[in-house]
């Protein structure tokens, strides 16, 4: 569909279609030989993709648990950390005695499914060594590291992420008794560094069999840590504690593993990197921690220049709506989505635009994303076919690498929750 609109009337055309914020260059024509024209026919190409691995070290936020998702599968999420040995400390060899341990978490706020119900963590110490593979600058959605089979701490309990401050999870006496001991006898595996990272490697933080959400946690050397309490017995018994905090950020990471049999995107696996639209009902899906996103390709800009042979490009904004169904208190919408240029295998060449959520708070019909891909076009008009790139939509890095935030989008033959772009152009007779 276009619409006309001669150059003399463009301002009176800006204010009635709210198009504020162009530039005219100061194009002048009085014999009104210039037509600005809006046209909503540009095709796009929608599908669903699979990324190899995303980022999730770094972040400074643990993510433990079980989600059970109808449209995107069933994530199992679990962290990896090290810890440091305590500062220099002195314990009397007489009159001291181990208490207890346990690991002190911070819920961040965040919780991915039912938080009314008991929710089980479990923890385990690592039994290899956490690094960053060589010519690697993160440690991934996929990556992992073995574990003892047994945990060494338990917990189960009802969550509240919005209000809990700490949840303390006990840990085993026997590592407990053997931490107090090397502490008050000075043991050469803990104190340096090197030696206790050597002789404990690290915690990994999962949901038990019983979990039914995914709870989000700080992840910091003040947020994470292992606390040894014992006593000194003297003419009045002392309670003290020693800490082992979280250390070395860029080594903690949260670890996905997504199940997808019984949902849409039960076909994305193995061999089958993407899913056209039109072969899942013209819907397509982005979750980022389960390496799924949304490429969108305008494959016609190039035949723009047969419009006229004095053309010029004003504004390109393209507008997505999430399907209705598919997102409510449980499922939240990404607060901002990113639309980035990627090359034909995908790979990520540049950060083009983002979109802010607009939510339609009345009739929940216009909740949508907009983005402004006017250079975009511009650009893509002239690029050889090798240096052409199609367009990622996922949610930021931000909230994408750090939630299940998720979301569903309808492509231009949707009916209900249709894509659209709006190109603005001034044609010159």
């Amino acid at each position: 569909m276009r619409r006309y609109f001669p150059v003399i009337l463009v301002v009176a055309a800006i204010s009635s279609c709210q198009k504020t914020g162009f530039s005219y260059n100061n194009i002048v024509d009085n014999n009104q030989n210039t037509d600005y024209i809006l046209t909503d026919t540009l095709t796009v190409r929608v599908k669903t993709i699979q990324q190899d691995s995303v980022p999730t070290s770094s972040q400074n936020i643990l993510l433990a648990g079980k989600r059970a998702d109808p449209i995107f599968g069933t994530s199992t999420i679990q962290s990896f950390f090290q810890i440091a040995q305590p500062a220099t400390i002195d314990i009397p060899a007489n009159g001291s005695k181990y208490d207890s341990m346990v690991l002190i978490m911070h819920p961040n706020g965040y919780v991915a499914g039912d938080s009314t119900v008991p929710q089980q963590l479990q923890v385990y110490r690592v039994t290899s060594n956490i690094v960053i593979p060589p010519t690697y600058y993160y440690l991934y959605n996929n990556s992992n590291f073995s574990t003892e089979s047994t945990p060494i701490g338990s917990y189960s309990g009802i969550i509240r992420p919005k209000t809990d401050k700490i949840v303390t999870i006990p840990m085993s006496d026997q590592l407990g008794n053997q931490l107090f001991t090397m502490l008050r006898d000075k043991s050469p595996d803990i104190t340096a560094n090197n030696t206790f990272i050597e002789f404990f490697k690290g915690l990994n933080v999962r949901g038990g069999p019983g979990s039914q959400a995914v709870t989000g946690f700080a992840a910091t050397d003040t947020g994470l840590v292992m606390r040894l309490y014992y006593h000194i017995n003297e003419a009045i018994t002392t309670v003290k504690y020693v800490d082992f905090k979280m250390q070395a950020s860029n080594l903690q990471f949260n670890q996905v593993i997504v199940d997808r049999t019984g949902t849409p995107l039960a076909a994305l696996t193995g061999n089958v990197r993407e899913l056209p639209s039109e072969n899942t009902n013209n819907i397509a899906y982005t979750q980022t921690l389960t390496g799924s996103a949304i490429r969108l390709d305008i494959p016609y800009i190039k035949n723009l220049v047969y419009l006229g042979q004095f053309f010029k490009v004003m504004k390109v904004y393209m507008t997505l709506k999430p399907v209705t169904g598919t997102y409510d208190i449980n499922d939240r919408l990404p607060p901002r989505m990113v639309l980035s240029e990627v090359n034909k295998l995908n790979q990520v060449t540049d950060t083009l635009a983002y979109g802010q959520l607009t939510v339609d708070k009345l009739y929940d019909k216009n909740t949508n994303y907009t983005f402004d891909i006017t250079n975009y076009v511009i650009k893509e008009q002239t690029v050889s076919d090798l240096n052409s790139r199609g367009l990622l939509l996922s949610p930021s890095a931000t909230d994408g690498r750090t939630s299940l935030d998720r979301l569903v989008i309808g492509d231009q033959k949707n009916l209900q929750n249709q894509l659209k772009i709006q190109l603005y152009y001034l044609l010159y007779k």
